[in-house]
């Protein structure tokens, strides 16, 4: 690997170390970052370039940013795999709360005058579920035919019509709100994440990276902190989901609209379809045994979640003065 960033970006390395799927290298007192590609392009790339270049200019701490290669890339093959090479300073402190600071960065995301296409996702929940939702239908329809060859294909065929009318519920969910609702500018594009919780620099853990982000509405990333509160604390998170929206609110207070969009985001089953997903795309019988389980506590779940959601707006604070219109078959709020 000292060779290839040698032969690749003109650097000879200091120090390497292995962390998780990345490889940190060291090179005249910088900290890099040698991160699988994972399928982007390099139009995606040079954006997710221009985002931390914005964000370093308006003064945000702890941004990372892309090295291209001596022949102008930002992908570079190695052993038949593309990988990308991030700047990546040491954490910096997070002097704010993370709903704060989430406030801040989506904020400089809505006033980037910059034009992103490759990475924007807003207005395009609907198509990308509903596309999600079409394959792994097909899917269970075939394994139906086949009939089930382990006990995870058995949960899955026996789970899916319910998460199915879940994520339709969600797509349409999506649909009245845009229809019957109207955005504001905290609805206008934001610099988002992926999926917050797998960010390093929420923990602490890692620089704010390039990699991590997509030009979305802000409701993706306050709908996936909640779902990882409740996937940490379960009908206990209140105190948490609050104070999270509190702080945000603070700086960016959230439209009706908004928060019809949070609502129908955590309706989404996503850890669901993730977990199938995984299942299914890995040869590993570990990580299979790992979805397995995954799965059967998800379904164990699944009223407790129910619950979770018939009481959103209390939990979050917003029952008074928001009216999420009612999705008819979940249990009445307690």
């Amino acid at each position: 690997m000292e060779t290839w960033v040698y032969e690749q970006y003109d650097m000879r390395v200091g120090r390497m170390e292995q962390r998780g799927a990345s490889t940190v290298v060291w090179h005249k007192q910088e900290r890099f970052l040698i991160v699988p590609a994972d399928g982007r392009s390099e139009e995606e790339l040079e954006e997710r370039q221009q985002m931390s270049r914005y964000l370093r200019a308006k003064g945000v701490d702890g941004v990372g940013e892309l090295v291209k290669t001596k022949h102008g890339t930002y992908i570079a093959p190695c052993q038949g795999q593309p990988f990308v090479l991030l700047r990546a300073p040491l954490p910096a402190a997070r002097l704010r709360s993370l709903g704060r600071e989430l406030a801040l960065m989506h904020e400089y995301g809505r006033s980037c005058p910059l034009p992103i296409t490759s990475c924007r996702r807003i207005g395009q929940w609907r198509e990308l579920w509903a596309k999600r939702i079409d394959q792994m239908e097909a899917f269970w329809a075939n394994m139906m035919a086949a009939g089930p060859a382990s006990p995870f294909d058995r949960l899955f065929l026996e789970s899916f019509p319910y998460y199915l009318g879940l994520a339709e519920n969600a797509v349409q969910y999506v649909a009245d709100t845009e229809l019957d609702d109207e955005p504001l500018r905290v609805d206008y594009a934001a610099f988002c994440h992926e999926r917050l919780p797998q960010a390093g620099w929420v923990e602490g853990t890692e620089a704010k990276l390039p990699l991590d982000w997509v030009y979305d509405h802000c409701a993706r990333d306050l709908a996936e902190w909640v779902r990882h509160l409740y996937n940490k604390r379960g009908l206990g998170c209140q105190r948490a989901v609050r104070q999270f929206f509190q702080d945000y609110g603070h700086l960016a207070p959230l439209s009706s609209f908004a928060w019809r969009l949070v609502y129908a985001r955590l309706l989404f089953p996503l850890p669901y379809f993730e977990c199938i997903e995984a299942y299914y795309t890995t040869a590993d019988r570990e990580e299979q045994a790992r979805q397995e389980r995954a799965l059967r506590q998800l379904l164990d779940a699944s009223r407790e979640y129910e619950q979770f959601l018939a009481s959103f707006a209390e939990i979050a604070g917003i029952a008074n003065h928001i009216r999420l219109p009612a999705v008819e078959w979940l249990p009445p709020a307690p």
